[in-house]
């Protein structure tokens, strides 16, 4: 967890006698030090290996603080409400704008979070190859870290550029997203094979499993406009494997969760945004989503809505995955499979979980599916996807002549924003990185 310590307080008479002192001990009133400067090169003592594992955590959950806004906005998790044009183009579906201020705001979260995750576990990796490393769960939640990111950005977005710094990279395309979940689950191996408690077990492996589905969701909405809703079930043996053994590690209503205690920042807090500044509100989708087999409000969406107005305005928890998904997972490939009678177990351990009356074929199960997922994973960055494969769409959806649409290009995810755009000149000409 993140800790952020907070500046002291001084008294008016103490910081007057502070600058006084200050100004006579300095040749101009700039030269100053600030003591909470790092440089960088203390980054190579082994000693430090813990804090920046913690700080590549802080950077995580503030991607996730950022994006998760304009994303849950772009699908019917929530409803704009508030007055800028720039929410308004992403409620109707229209992620295509890379002049969009909010993923423009976004943007370089996310990309110090990929590049702070990279840096850590090299660093670390580094440490432990010379046998230096004190504490070696600290690389294997640095691994995870880096899981997170990396698939974070796959589930999103419709093309990347790994710059360094001020060193520009070309974007590596739409086709070659999907190699971002080889990453994550390239790291998250790794991190399997140093992890020892159970909860970081449990959180690997289950975290796994989402992403190698993740990994089969993409393929079903990629290439952009060729979305297969004809055939959206994923089945993945690797999924499966994982989500099974991840259960096994930790049973019931386990979750996986990243707590974010850092400080609110308006237009990139999820909970500033919705609880504080009231520019949106939860999506009449969820507020009014009656349960397809009692008819009654979903007891699964009233709880995860009653739990986001709980945390506040400046932190909270983000919901990273959980046994519910793994179990739809689980439900998911036993449907593809023709497995009826296992999807309809793993269906019903899941709504047992909120006291939901059994699925006995009521419905059709790729809409018993569907409908599970759409009230268990509410904010979890899945249901874009989703929407795109089950045929589903937001009533708020629109064309748009400026740009493309979620209304009219099927698989549309954000596009790399106009901010990597201005500073890196291999996303409008590629041959200028080569």
């Amino acid at each position: 967890m993140p800790h952020i310590i907070s500046p002291r307080r001084w008294s008016r008479g103490f910081a007057a006698g502070a600058i006084v002192v200050a100004l006579g001990a300095c040749s101009s009133i700039l030269d100053v030090k600030n003591p909470n400067n790092v440089p960088e090169s203390a980054l190579e003592n082994p000693a430090s290996a813990d804090a920046q594992a913690n700080g590549a955590l802080a950077a995580v959950v503030r991607m996730l603080s950022g994006i998760t806004v304009p994303y849950a906005v772009a699908t019917d998790e929530l409803d704009w409400i508030g007055s800028r044009d720039a929410w308004f183009d992403l409620e109707t579906g229209g992620l295509g704008n890379f002049l969009n201020e909010f993923t423009d705001g976004a943007f370089p979260h996310v990309g110090t979070a990929r590049y702070l995750s990279d840096q850590t576990i090299r660093n670390l990796e580094t440490f432990d190859k010379a046998g230096t490393l004190i504490n070696r769960q600290s690389l294997a939640k640095a691994y995870l870290y880096g899981a997170v990111t990396y698939a974070s950005i796959a589930d999103m977005y419709d093309d990347y550029a790994f710059s360094s710094k001020t060193v520009p990279a070309a974007p590596v395309g739409r086709a070659n997203m999907l190699k971002l979940y080889d990453t994550a689950i390239g790291y998250l191996d790794k991190a399997l094979a140093i992890a020892t408690a159970s909860t970081d077990r449990y959180n690997l492996m289950a975290y796994r499993a989402r992403v190698k589905h993740a990994k089969g969701v993409w393929g079903k909405i990629s290439p952009e406009g060729s979305v297969n809703t004809a055939s959206p079930l994923v089945n993945d043996a690797g999924a499966v494997a994982d989500a099974n053994a991840a259960i096994a590690i930790v049973d019931g209503d386990a979750k996986f969760n990243m707590v974010n205690n850092l400080e609110a920042t308006a237009g990139i807090n999820i909970w500033f945004e919705v609880n504080g500044r009231n520019e949106h509100r939860v999506g009449a989708a969820y507020t009014n989503l009656k349960d397809p087999i009692s008819g009654a409000t979903d007891p699964t969406t009233t709880a995860s809505l009653a739990a986001f107005k709980a945390f506040g305005t400046q932190s909270g928890t983000h919901w990273v995955t959980s046994n519910r998904e793994l179990r739809l997972i689980l439900a998911e490939a036993a449907l593809a499979a023709g497995n009826t009678a296992e999807f309809t177990t793993q269906i019903n351990t899941v709504r047992a979980l909120d006291g939901k009356p059994a699925y006995a074929a009521q419905i059709a199960a790729q809409q018993m599916l569907a409908y599970e997922r759409q009230a268990q994973l509410w904010l979890m960055r899945r249901r874009l996807a989703d929407m795109y494969r089950f045929g589903q769409t937001d009533p708020k959806w629109a064309a748009n002549p400026n740009f493309k649409s979620a209304s009219t290009t099927k698989g549309l995810l954000f596009p790399i924003p106009n901010i990597e755009r201005l500073g890196n000149p291999c996303i409008t000409n590629a041959a200028a990185c080569k």
